[in-house]
């Protein structure tokens, strides 16, 4: 006996007295703690108000009958009770097709009756023991999920500000729990507005945890001011004692004068933006180098562009381009400029966005979704879409 057996809780559901007793004998002679039950509905009733490791359960309840319904039908009731449960089914001898469908029904193992003491043992102490670590590593991983679903909530929240004559509004939609997509808006002064939108590889919670690095190091970095190329040399060098050997980030950073509208950027294999201006033509905003994280340290080149009242300008991660509908089709960048559109209020055109692109991939997106969304207004639209903001800001719709 180990003393872990000591505080083993083992259902027992039998309806024979004798059997129940015997088992429950032996168990206790072990260390084990015993629940006994004499009926499905009694152990159901003990396994929800009860902290139970393992179940023994007694396939047939009535004795003209060998077919098995009842335990099966137990079986599956404490599976939704407990899926890392173990359980094990009684069967009596030589009625194999009964422990074969008890397996397929949820069961870990099964013993036939009347059984070998040491053989049973055996079985109950290794499965109570591996639920008992399954239920462990369980509760780890939740407690690091829950971190970092709070951690992707602090750094990927959704923005909606006015700075200027610019509106912009940004929010991500995880694929799961968490995911690695992170954008920023920071106003560092009186003259500029920082943007970044970037994608680290892989999904859940180690993307989100490198998330969770390069919102720390922009984050310090934008408010510190400087121009797009230094920032993104910096966050490179961050990254890569961070970023393990074939992952990497996409990122694009943009740094705009809020007196000229002119802005300044590095798009490291993202996503290219894009740009629709006020007469309806449309730009792209291609990479200027590649992603940081594969390769050595390589020259950053920023590119310079004017936006002029009426225009508008789109960040996306490959989650909103490639979300595909079941046949395959994806969502496309050719959809997305229209929205760029200024007919709408800002704030409805992002949330029509991304609605139609849940709608395209069937209400479930197959990979993390960002979508920001810049535009320049005219002064009367700038005051009007400030005030917007505001109200956005105090109500949070």
């Amino acid at each position: 006996m180990t003393t872990e057996q000591e505080h083993f809780e083992v259902l027992i559901a039998e309806d024979q007295e004798h059997v129940r007793e015997a088992l429950a004998m032996l168990l206790r002679s072990h260390g084990y703690s015993v629940r006994p039950c004499s009926s499905p509905q009694e152990a159901l009733a003990e396994a929800a108000r009860t902290h139970i490791d393992l179940a023994l359960v007694d396939m047939n309840y009535r004795r003209d009958s060998t077919s098995g319904v009842e335990g099966l039908n137990l079986i599956e009731s404490l599976r939704q009770f407990d899926a890392t449960l173990p359980i094990v089914a009684l069967t009596a001898w030589g009625n194999v097709d009964l422990a074969v469908n008890a397996m397929k029904s949820g069961a870990s193992d099964f013993v036939e009756k009347p059984w070998r003491n040491q053989s049973l043992l055996e079985k109950v102490d290794s499965l109570a023991l591996r639920g008992r670590n399954l239920r462990s590593q369980q509760r780890i991983s939740e407690y690091e999920r829950e971190d970092a679903q709070q951690v992707q909530m602090r750094i990927v929240p959704r923005r909606h500000m006015v700075a200027g004559g610019v509106e912009i509004i940004g929010e991500s939609v995880p694929a799961g729990t968490v995911g690695g997509d992170y954008f920023g808006v920071w106003q560092p002064d009186a003259e500029s507005l920082h943007l970044c939108i970037a994608d680290v590889s892989g999904k859940g919670t180690p993307g989100a945890l490198i998330a969770a690095m390069l919102h720390a190091s922009v984050s310090t970095l934008a408010m510190s001011g400087g121009c797009a190329g230094k920032i993104v040399r910096e966050v490179e060098s961050i990254l890569r004692d961070q970023v393990s050997e074939g992952h990497y980030v996409t990122l694009f950073y943009g740094v705009l004068d809020l007196a000229s509208n002119v802005i300044e950027y590095v798009n490291a294999g993202h996503c290219p933006p894009i740009v629709r201006r006020s007469d309806g033509s449309v730009e792209t905003l291609g990479p200027t180098r590649p992603v940081l994280g594969l390769v050595e340290a390589t020259a950053v080149r920023a590119e310079k562009l004017r936006l002029l009242p009426g225009d508008g300008l789109l960040l996306y991660t490959d989650g909103i381009a490639e979300a595909a509908t079941g046949e395959g089709e994806e969502f496309g960048e050719q959809r997305l400029a229209p929205w760029l559109d200024q007919s709408g209020e800002l704030a409805a055109r992002h949330a029509g966005l991304l609605l139609a692109v849940r709608e395209h991939a069937g209400g479930k997106l197959g990979d993390d979704a960002t979508l920001v969304m810049l535009t320049v207004w005219t002064e009367a639209r700038a005051q009007a879409a400030n005030a917007a903001a505001r109200s956005w800001a105090r109500t949070g719709s």
